[in-house]
């Protein structure tokens, strides 16, 4: 990157910042690469680095030219098709670690069912790592995460870089927003759907903030005390979700039945912390210096 003395500190800050996660990202995708059974904790990091490269690009093509905004989209779309393999094999791995903690006790018959699950899990996992391997390699190889690298050192014009703080307030504005409809809803009718909706959106405000920080640190920002708590708790029940949707069909009644009892007791904690604290409290508003 050439900063120019017409370019706007937040803008050199952001290019810096946002290869900074180019870097990460690469870290982490190397060891899922090179390794022939990449390790859960491995795709978690990965899976977090792709979704953190998102926002950050996200927030790049709008300040942006509009004659690179297809080209950032085009690498977003792509990040965004990596992040859903490494996603379903998290889901996977999920699953198995609450398998390997069923009760012991268990019918013979039940034990059977629950081994012939683990089996089928287990190869789902394997084929899916195997997809991630080649699909990242593949990626890599074509240079997306080195366009990507490119794309933020070719840094906006002097008039957009200087808008830029505006540009972030903005999108950390829709992204308070989307929160706030996702908490009304979760809190009027607390359906799977609207709880996932409701995680997803306060994890994209999350990493909208964490950037905020990094690119400048007088951005009055102040994350609230609920909010790691309830993204906890949102966390642990699509996990729930998840199990429940992968085993349903396979799972014997005694597993099914346990899951279910016990995703209505996380679930239940979640609408009680809802109702328990307003949104903007979760999510506090963001301020950009003049």
């Amino acid at each position: 990157m050439n900063p120019t003395s017409s370019t706007s500190p937040e803008a050199v800050e952001l290019g810096r910042a946002l290869e900074a996660r180019v870097d990460q990202t690469l870290h982490d995708l190397d060891r899922v690469v090179e390794g022939p059974r990449p390790a859960a904790e491995a795709l978690h990091r990965l899976h977090r680095d792709l979704r953190q490269l998102r926002v950050g690009l996200g927030v790049w093509t709008r300040a942006s030219s509009k004659g690179r905004q297809e080209t950032l989209r085009d690498y977003d779309r792509r990040l965004k098709h990596l992040a859903r393999l490494v996603g379903g094999v998290r889901d996977r791995d999920v699953a198995l670690t609450l398998l390997s903690d069923a009760p012991r006790d268990l019918p013979s018959r039940e034990r059977r069912a629950l081994r012939r699950l683990r089996v089928h899990l287990t190869d789902d996992a394997r084929i899916g790592r195997e997809l991630i391997r080649a699909s990242l390699r593949t990626e890599r190889d074509l240079g997306l995460f080195e366009g990507i690298r490119e794309g933020f050192q070719t840094l906006p014009s002097a008039r957009r870089a200087l808008a830029l703080g505006r540009y972030l307030e903005e999108v950390h504005q829709e992204g308070r927003e989307a929160v706030r409809l996702a908490h009304r809803k979760a809190r009027r009718k607390p359906t799977s759907r609207r709880l996932h909706t409701l995680r997803i959106r306060v994890r994209s405000w999350r990493h909208l903030s964490d950037l905020a920080a990094a690119i400048n640190p007088s951005y009055g920002l102040a994350e609230a005390r609920p909010l790691r708590s309830l993204q906890a708790r949102l966390g642990r029940l699509h996990d729930l979700d998840v199990v429940e949707d992968l085993t349903a069909k396979s799972a014997p009644p005694t597993w099914n039945r346990a899951i279910r009892k016990e995703r209505r007791r996380q679930q239940l904690r979640v609408v009680r912390a809802l109702r328990a604290s307003h949104w903007r409290e979760i999510v506090p508003a963001l301020s950009v210096p003049a």
